[in-house]
């Protein structure tokens, strides 16, 4: 990742930074100065995840783990095996179905969880989180049943009889989530330090965290304050939390000296998802005319309000479209805004980017957008994505390609958790465009949007550091860069793309400290 020094066989670090590549001098004799020599093994850039969830991660041991299931039967398997005794009145927890794969046919029901369970609430989020399915104990808790209406924003299923089939999709989850016990302050800082070792442990050395709530928020800065943060986080506050904005305007942006915990992003939800049919479409869903469910979470109104706020307080933007017509939408309201402040050195991001208008790449090259994209999502999404949207419009879509030839730049990333997420996961997507489990001889979905190698990596490390305003620390191996990287097995510029997923990392460091080892 740096141009200058591609290939090197040795650095030194000297305290927290980089301070010789490849050099014959002596500095055995020097204060606090590590040599780091690679006997043959390759080294990276530590990873830079720029869109992640890690709170989820952390409380994945808590939760069943839904990932792969086709049936409401296997959810209820997969209950039984994770809560096998379960105290009357206990939430089970599960997460990871896919909305997409269940919403080619038909959504799930609550029938045979409402047999399994009948003493317990059940709550099931989905994949990517835009649909939850609930068992009848849970919803009469929460008090919805057959006369409850739709919220303003977000759909609750129905039988034909009008009795909800348990399954809420987007907003509509939120009538039944304050139900759902929130865990203390305690375990909400030992899920974040649980799943920042996890990622630590793969190569991660940053994180770019997706929609900090106010919980989260303090829970990072105690961490960040006692020098607990294994690896180095950049906030995006949740802009759909009024209250949390208007603190935080007041406040203005944290950018920490210790560089451990910068809060200067703002995330806002403004459509759904291409799997549940929420993603807002300038034309109907090709396999479901007419049926579209799609509504904006937050006004074009308001993110405007937000976006102005934020060009004035010197706020990120990072604003979540799927839909042709979602990111569509949040780039003419990006236009309203710079058109008023003029083009500044503003970095906002359109977060998934995912389906995308012919004319979109000009657009937001002129206006510096960044796309911040997941390789996993389009492998994941390749077996329905074009019966979703169609042939046409499926050549805009997961378009890594076009996104680089037009010259906008691209940040690559996780979404975690659900698909599998690990760095050497995420560059193989990348390359291959197919599942992990694929054969040598299958072809990847799409290939003429792939990435080579080098541009994967690039939109991993340096590109990432770039979208949180930290490429002159982060993000390449050169001298008086901290010294954040790690040792891989093997050279993924050389070996056989198919084996990238085979790749293991041996060790992490972050400030010139290994915190993370195989052995």
């Amino acid at each position: 990742m740096n141009p200058d020094k591609p290939l090197a066989n040795s650095f030194v670090v000297t305290g927290n930074k980089i301070t010789l590549i490849d050099s014959g001098n002596d500095s055995s004799g020097l204060k606090n100065t590590k040599k780091i020599d690679l006997s043959g093994k390759t080294v990276l850039p530590g990873i830079i995840d720029s869109h992640v969830h890690i709170r989820e991660l952390g409380m994945d041991s808590l939760k069943a783990n839904l990932v792969g299931v086709s049936s409401v039967k296997e959810m209820v398997e997969r209950l039984k095996d994770k809560f096998p005794s379960p105290a009357t009145g206990d939430w089970l927890i599960g997460q990871g179905w896919d909305e997409g794969s269940f919403a080619s046919t038909a959504y799930p029901d609550r029938r045979l969880l409402d047999i399994a369970f009948p003493n317990n609430p059940v709550a099931l989020e989905s994949l990517h989180g835009f649909a939850g399915l609930y068992n009848g104990y849970a919803l009469k808790l929460a008090n919805i049943d057959s006369s409850t209406k739709d919220p303003e924003v977000g759909n609750i299923i129905r039988r034909m009889n009008g009795e909800p089939t348990g399954v809420m999709l987007t907003l509509a989850q939120n009538l039944i989530r304050p139900f759902i016990p929130e865990p203390s302050n305690e375990k909400i800082k030992d899920a974040i330090i649980s799943g920042l070792n996890i990622m630590a442990n793969a190569g991660v050395t940053s994180i770019h965290e997706a929609g900090m709530t106010p919980k989260d928020v303090k829970a990072f800065v105690s961490l960040a304050e006692s020098n607990s943060l294994p690896i180095r986080v950049y906030g995006m506050l949740d802009g759909n939390n009024d209250e949390l904005m208007k603190h935080w305007f007041a406040r203005g942006p944290l950018v920490d000296k210790s560089g451990f915990l910068d809060i200067r992003s703002i995330k806002v939800f403004y459509d759904g998802s291409l799997g549940s049919r929420t993603a807002l479409m300038e034309e109907p869903y090709s396999d479901q005319l007419g049926k579209s469910l799609a509504t904006e979470r937050i006004s074009t109104k308001k993110i405007l309000q937000l976006g102005r706020k934020a060009a004035d307080k010197g706020f990120q933007m990072a604003v979540h479209a799927i839909g042709d017509k979602g990111n569509n939408q949040v780039l003419k309201l990006y236009e309203e805004i710079l058109d008023t402040n003029g083009i500044f050195d503003h970095r906002w991001r359109i977060e998934h980017a995912q389906v995308l208008f012919p004319n979109f790449y000009s657009r937001a090259a002129e206006l510096k957008v960044l796309a911040s994209m997941q390789s996993s999502h389009a492998v994941g999404d390749s077996k329905w994505a074009e019966d979703r949207i169609g042939s046409e419009r499926i050549q805009d879509a997961y378009a890594w390609q076009n996104i680089l030839k037009s010259g906008v730049r691209l940040l690559l990333n996780s979404d975690l958790p659900g698909e599998p997420w690990k760095p050497m996961e995420t560059l193989y997507f990348a390359i291959n465009r197919k599942p992990l489990d694929s054969t040598k001889e299958s072809k990847g979905w799409y290939m003429k949007q792939a990435l080579t190698v080098e541009e994967a990596l690039k939109a991993m490390t340096i590109e990432n550091a770039h979208g949180a305003f930290q490429e002159k620390k982060l993000g390449s191996i050169e001298i008086n860069k901290l010294a954040d990287f790690i040792i891989i097995d093997q050279n993924p510029l050389t070996v056989v793309s198919e084996d990238i997923k085979n790749i293991k990392v041996l060790e992490t460091w972050v400030s010139g400290i290994k915190v993370s080892s195989i052995n």
